[in-house]
């Protein structure tokens, strides 16, 4: 479907891989979540993927990109859009533009609600132009997370807090062996660690398919892994994973788990200062090392944040809704679902 309007053109469905992926490499706040392949992926777990484009007619440039997940509950359509949609315009008007048009395809889908989670600022400027949609009321996410740039080992080493230094220190003085994994063999050593600390502290997180996004990712011009498990080995045995996923020059951190052996030696402090090296090595520019909460509260926060990047605080979640009632019920089942 192609349909112009004013100065822009929108195009729904009608993107193959190298299209979709090409256009979204142009945009500054591209992510792993709104790469075809994220899609292909979701496909497995039995979502419909709806691809939609806005370019400029003048510019020709794509301004608008959004690839939203769809599925059938109980007879009603809803949608997801992780990590879009974004927007790239020098106009806000024009990124106000295109988001109305959009929404428009949203309804036409019939879709009675769509959660977005933009992978944009929460700036000004980009405030005003998702102005035009709600914010949700419950937000099943946090917007916060933290960019660790890839620099030199003694860069690197100087901006983390003296405390992680210490830690990554004591785990320099043993014996481990760092290791990347691809395809099956990155899921089966992730889940080998994964499985121990979830029965030590009682976990029930979602796991993507690690294996089957390690195939549909592939490879990189320079024939390495797009989706990988990077791993300490302790006398053979892996003691903390951390699973990677690879976009342009930017990696994306999904998960990370440590036996009670690598608690107790640090292993995890000293995967991030050899994964910093290894994403050197693979001409990485930036890690996003996951989401942190709001309040930077967590034992996770704690971790994440002494290694002092930069925080990024997103513009956050939003829906686009038939009605306030879709809208009301929608959010409560995800707050059931968060504290289930």
């Amino acid at each position: 479907m192609t349909e112009h309007i004013i100065n822009q053109t929108l195009q729904k469905d009608f993107h193959g891989k190298d299209d979709w992926n090409n256009s979204l490499s142009q945009f500054k706040d591209k992510n792993i979540f709104q790469s075809y392949e994220w899609g292909e992926l979701k496909k497995l777990e039995g979502w419909e993927v709806l691809h939609i484009t806005v370019t400029d007619n003048e510019s020709l440039k794509c301004i608008l990109l959004a690839q939203v997940l769809i599925k059938k509950v109980m007879g009603i359509r809803i949608g997801w859009c992780p990590g879009g949609p974004i927007i790239q315009c020098n106009n806000p008007d024009n990124g106000i533009n295109a988001l109305e048009k959009f929404k428009e395809i949203i309804s036409e889908e019939k879709i009675v609600n769509l959660r977005c989670k933009p992978y944009m600022l929460d700036t000004p400027e980009n405030q005003k132009i998702f102005s035009v949609i709600s914010k949700s009321s419950y937000s099943f996410t946090s917007p916060k997370t933290t960019i660790l740039k890839i620099v030199s080992d003694e860069e690197f080493a100087k901006q983390v807090k003296p405390k992680h230094r210490y830690h990554y220190k004591q785990s320099m003085k043993t014996d481990i062996t760092w290791k990347i994994y691809s395809g099956s063999e990155a899921a089966k050593v992730f889940s080998i660690v994964y499985d121990e600390m979830k029965n030590n502290k009682n976990l029930n997180l979602p796991i993507i398919n690690i294996n089957a996004f390690s195939k549909i990712l592939g490879t990189n011009e320079n024939h390495k892994s797009r989706l990988f498990s990077f791993t300490g080995l302790q006398d053979n045995q892996p003691v903390t994973v951390c699973v990677i996923s690879l976009l342009g020059n930017k990696a994306f951190y999904h998960y990370a788990a440590s036996t009670e052996k690598g608690r107790e030696i640090k292993a995890s402090y000293g995967m991030i200062f050899n994964l910093i090296k290894e994403l050197r090595n693979l001409s990485v520019d930036e890690l996003d090392f996951g989401g942190i909460s709001a309040d930077g509260s967590s034992g996770v926060d704690f971790f994440k944040l002494r290694f002092n990047g930069e925080e990024m605080l997103k513009l956050g979640e939003f829906d686009i809704s038939r009605s306030k009632v879709y809208s009301y019920f929608f959010n409560k089942a995800l707050q059931f679902k968060r504290n289930f």
